[in-house]
Parts: structure tokens; sequence; C-alpha cells
């Protein structure tokens, strides 16, 4: 009884909120009416067209930007979107001080992230991005390579037991390496002891993940007050906490085993690698960091770390594996640099990854078909010009990455897979923001070079020991994708494995 009330209460408060919002916002409505876009019906606007599960709501984006000339308008609600896969417009979008802050979406994370990198408010950001930037210098990274290749063996033997028998589901398996990456690098945690802690974190964020999908698409819970009524709060305040929790005692810890300072520490062991979280401690006394602020900043990098590198190595493995010929070429690279060499008696060295520039074209194309953020989201603080056009104050500007990476002006022949796009006299040829898997400008991502250096090791000391095959080949327009907040496969990546 009581159910049924609070479900009746919920319905009559969605209704209020969707009919003062829409009133509220006619005069943008109006201003906007000149671009091109969906259908847009009273009070839900265009979230009709995404009725359905995370595949539907993917299949409906890729059909609608390739139906619109950029930029076009699509609502979800009241909110008013200028949607664009235009590399000159999204140029001007990500680099003009009129859309510096994130769309209020992103607010929805904020509970979860705070004001990490990801969620800021421009002028938190760029206090903390100047603050945390050294710790991603090539000195840090080069000290990492010792954990990315310890984790990637501990991959291949995982893998052992798949040997020559049939497909098996590659994803728990590089979700749990890029896990212990991230934790090792940036917290200084060790999988190895706190396992059962860490698979928790990592899972409950790929919840956490899934609700605030749900959020974006069921308009009515764009309330925080709807939102906090609604079963999925209770399910998302409840990872948050055991994520918080989690967090908060590993900078405890992590501050009582800190006894000398930052400098002290770097005249004694000028080599000594320290994990993020060691140098933001460090930073707390003379940058007046607070432990939220701290913890905000860590789970952001956690979460961020893990979830974009390891989704993005499921998609290159299943490259390589449904690609033989591209797969070979990349194993004739490593094997020009190691040879038979096994990978625990020489594994892959900082200095030799310059080597790998056919690999590191493999992977930049997997990430322009498969951008793992799919779009990027700004809200304008001031008019926009855009081609002429003007993008009116209080709307989002929204970049399609994946419909960009994808544009066949741009992009010949698009769902052809083709590492060879990104030779230099190819690249030399587009536009600067005709590719931005990490973001372009300002505020691109921090974890570009971390992300290419680990994403390169894995790959290496996998292919040295294993061929990585599928039983039945499938082209990539045929690969049906899904959001949940990061881009996916709507089913889960399965290869083989053949020993080398």
């Amino acid at each position: 009884m009581l159910t049924g009330i609070l479900c009746i209460l919920v319905c009559v408060l969605a209704v209020i909120f969707a009919i003062f919002h829409f009133f509220d916002n006619r005069e943008l409505f109006k201003k906007t009416n000149h671009f091109p876009g969906p259908r847009i019906l009273p009070l839900v606007g265009c979230a009709y067209q995404f009725i359905g599960d995370s595949a539907h709501f993917m299949k409906q984006i890729i059909r609608i930007s390739c139906t619109y000339e950029s930029p076009f308008r699509m609502t979800l609600g009241s909110r008013i979107f200028i949607l664009t896969r235009d590399p000159e417009q999204i140029k001007t979008i990500l680099q003009s001080s009129k859309t510096v802050e994130k769309a209020y979406v992103y607010d929805f994370a904020k509970p979860w992230v705070g004001n990490g990198l990801v969620t800021a408010e421009h002028k938190i950001w760029r206090n903390h991005r100047k603050m945390i930037q050294p710790t991603f210098n090539q000195k840090i990274l080069q000290s990492f390579i010792s954990i990315f290749q310890r984790n990637s063996i501990l991959l291949t033997k995982t893998f052992e037991k798949e040997i020559n028998g049939p497909e098996f589901e590659i994803s728990p398996h590089v979700a749990f390496m890029s896990v212990s990456n991230i934790c090792e690098t940036s917290m200084g945690v060790s999988v190895e002891t706190q396992k059962e802690d860490v698979e928790q974190f990592y899972n409950f964020s790929k919840r956490v993940f899934y609700v605030l999908f749900k959020r974006l698409i069921q308009i009515w819970l764009h309330s925080d007050l709807l939102f906090s009524m609604s079963l999925l709060a209770k399910s998302f305040n409840g990872y948050v906490t055991f994520i918080h929790n989690f967090t908060d005692e590993v900078i405890q810890k992590k501050r009582e085993t800190l006894k000398i300072k930052s400098d002290d520490i770097e005249e004694d062991c000028p080599k000594m690698r320290k994990p993020t979280l060691d140098f933001l401690l460090q930073l707390s006394d003379k940058e007046h960091f607070t432990d939220k602020e701290i913890r905000e900043e860590v789970v952001t990098l956690i979460t961020a770390g893990s979830d974009t590198t390891g989704r993005t190595m499921d998609f290159v493995l299943f490259m390589l594996a449904i690609h033989p010929e591209v797969q070979e070429k990349v194993y004739e690279e490593i094997f020009s640099v190691y040879g038979s060499d096994d990978s625990e008696k020489n594994p892959v060295k900082f200095e030799d990854l310059h080597n790998f520039m056919y690999l590191e074209r493999v992977i930049k194309e997997t990430m322009r078909l498969f951008p793992i953020v799919p779009f990027i989201a700004r809200l304008v603080l001031e008019d926009l010009e855009l081609d002429g056009q003007t993008v009116p104050k209080d709307c989002s500007a929204v970049i399609l990455v994946l419909a960009l990476h994808r544009n066949e002006k741009i992009w010949p022949d698009p769902l052809k897979f083709d590492p060879d796009r990104f030779l230099p006299e190819e690249v030399n040829k587009r536009h600067p923001c005709a590719y931005i898997p990490f973001s372009f400008g300002p505020k691109d991502c921090i974890g570009r070079v971390y992300a290419m250096i680990s994403m390169k090791v894995s790959i290496i000391t996998l292919l040295r020991k294993y061929i990585l095959k599928k039983d039945e080949i499938t082209e990539v327009k045929n690969i049906k994708l899904k959001m949940e907040t990061i881009l996916l496969c709507s089913k889960p990546i399965t290869l083989r494995i053949e020993k080398r």
C-alpha cells in the first residue's frame, strides 16, 4: 500500500516537474527552433526516441547523428542539446571561453566523484589540474613500467588455462589487470593483499556507471528530488558509500605511513616510484588539499583510468583477433625487438616502446572506431556562434565523438579497420579535431600517455605468448554497441587463444 502511494506521488511530482520546466524553458525552445533535429514532443522532448535498453539508445544516437547536418538539436524533457560531429565546430566548443563548464548531466556523478577532474567546475579544475599534472610526467610514467609488466604477465598466466579451448570472455580478466595497474600506480594499493575489496570497488563502479546512464535517459530522474526518492538512488548511494569508505581508509593508512616530507623523499630517493596519492598527500600541506578533495581525485583517476583503458584493451584484442593479418604484423614488429625471448626473462622496457609504431596505429584505429567516451557535453555560458548559427546561452553543446570518428567525409570507408590511417602523412591531412579519443584542448585527458603505455606493454606481453583467434569473423559494421555512460560492446567479447 505504502509503495503504491509512493509511486503515485513520484509520478505526480514528475509530471509537475516536467510541466514547470517545459514552460520555464519555452523561450530557449523558440531561440533554437531554426536548428534541424528529431521531432520534439511536449514535456518529453526527444526522450521517446530512446525508450528501450542501452543498446537501443546507442543505435538511435548513431542513426540520428547520421540523419542531420551539424549542428542539430535534441531535447530531453525541457533540456536542450545542440549536437555536432563537425571538426571545426568541435574545435570552437572545446577551445571557447564560453564553454569551459561541463553540462548539467555531469552533476549526476558528483555524489560519487565530487569535484574530481572530470566533473569539477572550471575554477576548481584549473587549480587541481595544475597540481596533479606533474604526477604524469615521463619519469614517473617510466617508473610504472614494472607494474604494467608484472600485471601483464599475471594476465598471460590467467589465460593459460584457456589455451586451445573454446572462446572465453576476456573482459573480467583484462579489467582486473587494468584495476591492478591503476590501484598500484594511483594509490600504492597491492591488489594481492586487498583483492576482495578492489574487486568490489570495481564492480560497484560499473554499477554506478549503469545508474548514471539510467538517470540520463529517464528524464524525470533529472530532478534531484525525484531521483532521491527512487530505488536507483538507494542502490547508487550504497555503491558510493563503499567506494568512499574504501578510498578514505587507504588515504588514512597512507597518511600514517608517509612519515617524511616530499622534499626529503626526493632528495634521499630520487628514483623512487611514487603513487599519485603520495604526491597529493605531500601537496595537501602546501596547497591546502583536503582529504575529501584527495579522495575525489583518486576515485576519479581510478575509475576513469581502469574503465577506459580496460574497455579499450578489450576492443583492441577483439580487432586483432578478427584481423589476423594485422595481428601478424604487430607480432612481426614485436619479434624484431625481442625475438623469441620469454617476457619474464626479457620484459618490455620503456626505451623500447617507441619501436612499436604499427601497434600504436592499431590502438589508435581501435579508439577511432570505439571511443570509450562517445560524447562530450559542455554548458554554453554565453551565446556561441557555430558556422554562422547562434547556440543560445544555457543550452548544452554535445560533441558526438563516435559519429565524428565514423564521419565518412573525414574517414573514407569509415567502418574499415585500417591502422595506416594514422601514418604521419595521413594524420597531417586531417583537421586537428577529426580524432579526439582523449578530448582536445586545455581539458584533454590527463592520462592519455599513461593509457597508451600501459596498453602497449600489455598487448606486447600477450602477443609474445599467444595467438588470438575468433571462430567467426565479425565485420565492424555488424558489431553492436551499447552505452552505459561509457561505450561497450552489446555482447561480451570472447576469444580463443593458441600458444605461439
